[in-house]
């Protein structure tokens, strides 16, 4: 796209992930970003968040998602992209209070089935796992939930999942925000 999606300004007035750390507020006491490998890429935002370097070992938002869990310390960690758009509170509050901590990870089912690597909570047990997978140079998270134990969470619309990922998504989405 060439520009930071979290920057973005789909609702007037709002970054992107300043939209998003809201939507976390309802269900999390602490939020943290990540931010790749480059520590010097802070945002400005108007929450208070950590920011977080990705794990060296592996690559993608797997990097972000193992850094994450080793942050958390024992706890479990809610996932979401900057790029999608169109979640709303509800979304969060509905995945939430489907977690299951027996569980590796709850995740929602994208239109395709799969489940949703960018909007999912994963539980501490998960670490040790992404550890292994980034050791062996595997680095999918989709496949990771695919293959583990996870909650499922299916929806009845999956347009909330969508990722805004080029200019005319972009614009896409603004409209219809605007016109809803």
């Amino acid at each position: 796209m060439g520009e930071d999606k979290a920057t973005l300004e789909v609702r007037p007035g709002i970054s992107q992930l300043d939209y998003l750390l809201g939507l976390l507020d309802t269900v999390c006491t602490k939020r943290a970003i990540c931010v790749g490998s480059n520590p010097g890429s802070e945002r400005e935002v108007s929450h208070e968040v950590d920011t977080l370097v990705d794990a060296a070992e592996t690559s993608g938002p797997m990097a972000g998602v193992i850094a994450a869990l080793r942050v958390a310390r024992g706890l479990p960690v809610f996932v979401l992209a900057c790029d999608m758009p169109f979640l709303e509170v509800a979304h969060i509050v509905q995945i939430a209070n489907r977690r299951d901590a027996s569980k590796l990870a709850t995740s929602f089912l994208a239109s395709d089935g799969k489940p949703e690597p960018m909007c999912s909570i994963y539980e501490a047990e998960a670490l040790p796992l992404l550890e292994a997978l980034a050791a062996e140079g595997r680095s999918s998270l989709r496949r990771f939930l695919e293959d583990a134990d996870i909650e499922r969470v299916e929806v009845s619309e999956g347009q909330f999942l969508a990722s805004v990922n080029d200019r005319v998504e972009l614009d896409r989405a603004i409209k219809m925000l605007r016109n809803s």
